[in-house]
């Protein structure tokens, strides 16, 4: 059991494994095996260097007490609401502490498939051995879910064990890329809504900031910290997204969607329309209209 807050979640523990008979060949997204475990006072330890036939990939989060995870020499303590993830084989390794009541309580996923690894190369690039994770997040819930479920006999139904890592990866990606999400301040909550409903007619971030009674530059920092990206950013993406909208819905020229949106003119809006889409508003609707 896990109290947070006034959150409660109950689980078991439990292990599963998943029968792969209806897998198209090759299949991209290979759930195999997951579950919760838990290890206290017991030899644990597993060098990933030789794991003989298990390969594929190991996301492995912390629920209570804790665990070690080396890798490439650097050791660090797994704690509650941190994970690893790890390419099987690799320079890591993974163990109870050797010490007096030592006690580990994970959640752990254990999959393959050609479509993990853009996720792996994504996280791998941010330079994070552990990974934090709220228990409140997606990624967790859906996990503990699934485990509840198929640890007591239920199956999977053909492609939802890629489904669902689709979702969690998905999940698990975006709380890495933007650890304050879950979690969002009032401050970066009630930036973000009001630019999502006031983005066509809002002329800068100065206006948001003067709404919120706070300086600019500190609407920038805490938004930048909390959603992972500047608040123009988040403003434009606003605009652009609703621009794509009317090319693609309406037959509005391209000048009176620019100016709907935000844009001071058609110009400005194509160049970065372009910088966003690749390719001019013009050559957009061409291309993507059916």
């Amino acid at each position: 059991m896990i109290r947070k807050g006034n959150f409660l979640m109950l689980y078991e523990p439990g292990i599963f494994g998943v029968l792969n008979a209806d897998a198209m060949e090759n299949e991209p997204l290979l759930l195999l095996d997951g579950g919760i475990e838990r290890r206290r006072n017991e030899p644990y330890d597993f060098d990933n260097r030789a794991r003989g036939c298990f390969e594929g990939y190991l996301f492995q989060y912390t629920l209570r007490g804790e665990g070690i995870f080396i890798r490439q020499g650097r050791e660090y303590r797994v704690k509650p609401g941190y994970g690893f993830f790890v390419n099987l084989p690799e320079d890591s390794r993974y163990c109870l502490p050797d010490e007096p009541a030592a006690e580990w309580e994970f959640l752990y996923l254990h999959f393959a498939g050609s479509a993990v690894e853009p996720f792996w190369s994504r996280l791998k690039a941010m330079g994070r051995d552990l990974i934090f994770l709220d228990l409140e997040s997606g990624p967790v819930r859906m996990a503990v879910e699934l485990q509840k479920r198929l640890s007591k006999g239920g199956r999977l139904e053909r492609y939802e064990g890629g489904e669902f890592l689709y979702r969690f990866l998905c999940g698990l990606l975006r709380q890495a890329e933007n650890p304050g999400l879950e979690g969002k301040s009032f401050l970066a909550g009630r930036a973000a809504e009001y630019m999502r409903q006031e983005f066509s007619r809002l002329q800068g971030i100065e206006e948001v900031a003067a709404v919120l009674k706070v300086s600019p530059a500190h609407l920038s920092r805490c938004f930048k910290k909390e959603m992972g990206i500047p608040p123009i950013e988040f403003l434009t993406r606003q605009r652009i997204q609703a621009a794509m909208n009317q090319l693609l819905g309406t037959e509005k020229t391209v000048k009176e969607i620019a100016e709907e949106n935000g844009f001071a003119c058609g110009n400005y809006f194509s160049k970065v329309f372009r910088r966003y889409a690749g390719v001019s508003p013009e050559i957009y609707r061409r291309r993507n209209r059916t």
